[in-house]
């Protein structure tokens, strides 16, 4: 499998059981914080995310630009000996008795800052440490099951820590998980291409002006791809269309429908989970040269789902739902990466990415927006169903427009990537 060669490559190994440890920390963190948040403010505790996440946007295409003028392995080590050194000082002001809710808010704009730094940094590290596309669509299917693996360790972790920790070491892990990740990309050494190749030879124009023209040279060749420019377009729209389907209206279908339980509402986010991460296991092995039309398809797969969800009338049946509008999830998210990494020049990964994770943030935040005003409207059915025909309809007019064949790359985007 294409998995198992992926991590027999040392680089690869290493540094994706960094960023597992990391993530699983970033959850214990959630956790801790949002829990402190909580007690010590109320409802006010949505503030400590929304500033995360305002954060993470106000920085995110800036995030993108460093990646690609900087040596990328020096600023991710950066990034995550600071990040251990902002999220080390919740453990100690809590032991001391001092830790108060606006503390929880600086740290957390903070991290929301640096990850916009660390992230594309990441992302755009990935086809100098693989070496050949194949390689790189399993690491990329391996970095998306990261997420989705500290997901469910996540929660479980958390139960079995607190009965020997304090909740504020869960920080103090959550620190010690940025210093392993900082030791792994530093052992990775500098023998690889670190220091994005620029497309031309060029002075970097420098200040707000030099950034600006940066970033809308990099939107110029996003737009001239126009495969790659639709995908990011349905980025925005299947987190905005989740958010309601799913991280809202599942709760509410339980509740209305399916056994008023927990344990049901459990049993579905937790198909939603072996869906997501069997389709990783598999688009992630394959030998795949019809990206686009993948793309689509899986947007189609994932509305099918949530159509399936809505009409469900029995737990079985809503499980099924579930897991195959998981199943669409990676055969897009896989392919949109490895086509950005691929086809852009080395200097515009980056902010490319950058531009990705804003576009995941805006349609996830208004997706909450909307969800509670949209199901005071509708029935939770009726509203899970109507959700899932933008989904059906951008994958159609995807299929229409792009075929079933591989577009080539534009002329545009092949001159500049030399």
């Amino acid at each position: 499998m294409s998995f198992l060669k992926a991590l027999r490559l040392p680089q690869i190994a290493l540094l994706w059981t960094s960023q597992v440890l990391s993530a699983i920390g970033d959850y214990l963190y959630t956790i801790a914080v949002m829990w402190i948040a909580v007690k010590t403010s109320g409802s006010d505790a949505g503030l400590v995310a929304g500033a995360e996440a305002i954060a993470m946007f106000t920085f995110g295409l800036l995030g993108g630009v460093c990646a690609d003028r900087w040596n990328r392995r020096v600023t991710m080590v950066t990034v995550d000996l600071v990040r251990a050194a902002t999220v080390l000082l919740l453990p100690v002001l809590a032991l001391t008795g001092r830790l108060q809710f606006w503390h929880l808010i600086g740290v957390a704009v903070v991290i929301g800052s640096l990850s916009a730094l660390f992230d594309p940094a990441l992302q755009a590290s990935l086809p100098a440490l693989t070496g050949d596309t194949q390689t790189l669509q399993a690491t990329n299917g391996l970095m998306d099951i990261t997420r989705r693996m500290a997901r469910m360790l996540g929660p479980s972790m958390a139960g079995l820590l607190i009965a020997f920790l304090s909740l504020a070491h869960f920080f103090t892990l959550d620190a010690v998980s940025f210093l392993i990740s900082a030791l792994a990309v530093l052992a990775l050494g500098s023998r690889f291409a670190w220091r994005p190749a620029r497309a031309e030879k060029r002075e970097e124009a420098r200040g707000v002006k030099g950034l600006a023209r940066e970033v809308l040279g990099g939107m110029r060749l996003v737009n001239a791809h126009r495969p790659l420019f639709w995908s990011l377009l349905t980025v925005g729209l299947s987190n905005f269309v989740w958010s309601i389907a799913f991280v809202v209206g599942v709760p509410l279908l339980v509740t209305h429908g399916l056994g008023n339980s927990v344990g049901v509402y459990g049993l579905i986010v937790g198909a939603y989970g072996v869906g997501n991460v069997l389709s990783n296991l598999v688009i992630g092995s394959l030998r795949i040269k019809r990206r686009v039309p993948l793309i689509f398809l899986g947007k189609g797969i994932l509305g099918i789902g949530f159509l399936l969800l809505a009409i469900s009338t029995s737990v079985p049946m809503a499980l099924f739902a579930s897991a195959l509008a998981a199943i669409g999830g990676p055969m897009s998210d896989i392919m949109i990466l490895t086509m950005l990494q691929t086809d852009l020049p080395s200097d515009q990964i980056g902010k490319a990415y950058s531009l990705l994770m804003i576009l995941e943030s805006v349609g996830s935040s208004l997706g909450y927006l909307v969800a509670v005003p949209f199901f005071g409207l509708v029935s939770v059915p009726l509203g899970i169903a109507l959700s899932a025909l933008p989904l059906l309809l951008i994958s159609a007019l995807g299929l229409l427009r792009f075929g079933l064949r591989e577009p080539e790359v534009p002329a545009l985007v092949a001159e500049r990537r030399g």
